[in-house]
C-alpha cells in the first residue's frame, strides 16, 4: 500500500467520487476527452489510479451507457454510477453513493485532470479534516483585463485572485444538503460559499491541468511523456496478387503483381506505423485507418505513415532508431536498401543514419517460403525530449 502520511481512520473516512459524466462538447471528437488515450491510458485511469492509493472508497460518475458500450471498464473495487444532466447532478449522485458507504468526507475530483498527485491530495485531505471545506488553488501569474466588447475596460488586482482545482473536499451530509438546493455551478466549493460556509483554501499545483480542448491534451502528452524512452515493434503481412502495382517500403516497383490489402499492401510502412504508434501507447493502424471505411481503399501507405507519425508527435516523441525487416523470397534488399532507407527517411522526417533495412527468409517454410507473400517486422525506439 502506498503512503500518504494519514491514519487508517483518516484514510476510512475519506471516500473519492470522480467526476467524469460530460459529454466534453467543448473539446469535440467523438469521445468524451475524459476517455482519450494519455501516456499509455485513458485520460479518467491516471485519477482513478491515484485515488485508489489513498482511500478505501473510490465512486466514479459516469455518462449513461459508458460501461455498456465498452467505452470504460471499471476496474475492480472502483463503484461506477450514472450521471444526471447538469453538473451538481452528477456530483450528488456520486456522493449519495459516498455516503452509503459511509464516508464522513469526501474528496470531488474532476476525471479530466489526470495529474493530480499523491501530494496534493494529501494537502486537501488535511485541509477538509481541519475546515470541512477545502480547496487547492494556484496564484494567477498573467495580467488579467476586465473586457468590455473588445475594450479594455480596467487592470484587474491578480494579488487576490486565485485559480480553483480540484480535487475539493467536504463533509459528506453538508455537500450533499447544499448540492440538493443548488442552481447551476462550476465547482462544488462555489456552492458551499453561496450556502454560507467558509471554505479553506490550500495550495494546488500548476501541473494538475484540466483537459478542456485538444491542446490541453497535447500540452500534457508532451508534459507526461518528456524523457521516457520506449520500444516497441510493429508486424505485418500480405499476399501477392496481381491486379496492383506492387509498392515496398513506399517505392513502386513494379506496375503489376502487388500485395494484396485494403490499401496499396506497404508491408513496410504498415509494420514501421503499428510500431511507432505502439511506442507511443496511440492505438494502431487498425485504429486510426480502419479497413472497412472505403476512404482508405487503395491509398497510398506514406499517407498512414504520415498521419501516423503526426499523431506520434502529438505526443511528444521521436524515432531515435528503427530496424527493419523484410521477410520474403523478393525483393532482394540487398539491392534496394539505399533507395528504401532514403524513402522512408524522407516519409518519417527523420536522419537515415538512424534507421537500417535487411531481409530475410523463411528457409523455403509456409506461404512466404513459397514466395506467395511478404512480411516485415520494424522495431523502433522513441524517446520523448525532456
Amino acid at each position: 500500500m502506498r503512503t500518504t502520511g494519514m491514519t487508517p481512520t483518516d484514510r476510512t473516512g475519506f471516500a473519492a467520487v470522480i467526476v467524469a459524466g460530460g459529454s466534453g462538447t467543448r473539446f469535440g471528437g467523438d469521445l468524451p476527452k475524459q476517455f482519450l488515450p494519455l501516456a499509455g491510458r485513458k485520460v479518467l485511469d491516471h485519477s482513478v489510479d491515484v485515488f485508489r492509493g489513498i482511500v478505501d472508497t473510490v465512486i466514479v460518475v459516469l455518462p449513461a451507457g459508458t460501461v455498456e458500450r465498452g467505452i470504460w471498464n471499471v476496474p475492480d473495487g472502483v463503484i461506477a454510477v450514472t450521471g444526471g444532466r447538469r453538473r451538481q447532478d452528477s456530483v450528488l449522485n456520486g456522493v449519495s453513493a459516498a455516503a452509503e458507504k459511509g464516508a464522513s468526507f469526501v474528496l470531488v475530483h474532476d476525471g479530466a485532470r489526470p495529474a493530480v498527485t499523491v501530494d496534493l491530495v494529501k494537502r486537501v485531505m488535511k485541509g477538509t479534516l481541519k475546515s470541512g471545506c477545502c480547496v487547492p488553488c494556484i496564484p494567477v501569474s498573467d495580467t488579467v483585463k476586465r473586457v468590455q466588447g473588445s475594450k479594455v475596460d480596467a487592470t484587474v488586482d491578480r494579488s487576490v485572485l486565485r485559480l480553483a482545482q480540484t480535487p475539493q473536499g467536504f463533509r459528506t451530509e453538508k455537500l450533499i444538503k447544499v448540492l440538493e438546493k443548488s442552481s447551476d455551478i462550476t465547482d462544488e466549493a462555489s456552492a458551499m460559499e453561496s450556502a454560507g460556509y467558509t471554505v479553506e483554501t490550500v495550495d494546488g499545483e500548476k501541473m494538475n491541468l484540466k483537459v478542456t480542448t485538444g491542446e490541453d491534451l497535447a500540452m500534457l502528452k508532451k508534459l507526461m511523456n518528456r524523457g521516457m524512452t520506449v520500444s516497441a515493434a510493429g508486424l505485418d503481412f500480405h499476399r501477392f496478387g496481381m491486379d496492383k502495382p506492387l509498392v515496398v517500403c513506399g517505392c513502386r516497383l513494379a506496375d503489376s503483381g502487388g500485395l494484396l490489402g485494403h490499401s496499396d499492401g506497404d508491408v513496410v510502412l504498415h509494420a514501421v506505423a503499428d510500431a511507432v504508434l505502439a511506442a507511443s501507447r496511440a492505438g494502431d493502424i487498425g485504429t486510426h485507418f480502419p479497413p472497412g471505411e472505403s476512404r482508405w481503399k487503395n491509398a497510398d501507405s506514406a499517407i498512414l505513415l504520415e498521419k501516423s507519425m503526426e499523431i506520434v508527435r502529438e505526443n511528444g516523441f521521436e524515432i531515435e532508431n528503427l530496424d527493419v525487416t523484410l521477410i520474403g523470397e523478393r525483393p532482394k534488399v540487398s539491392f534496394l536498401r539505399d533507395r528504401f532507407i532514403k524513402r522512408l527517411s524522407d516519409i518519417l522526417r527523420i536522419e537515415p543514419e538512424k534507421l537500417w533495412i535487411k531481409g530475410t527468409t523463411t528457409n523455403s517454410l509456409g506461404d512466404l517460403g513459397r514466395g506467395e507473400g511478404l512480411g516485415c517486422l520494424a522495431i523502433v525506439t522513441m524517446r520523448a525530449p525532456c
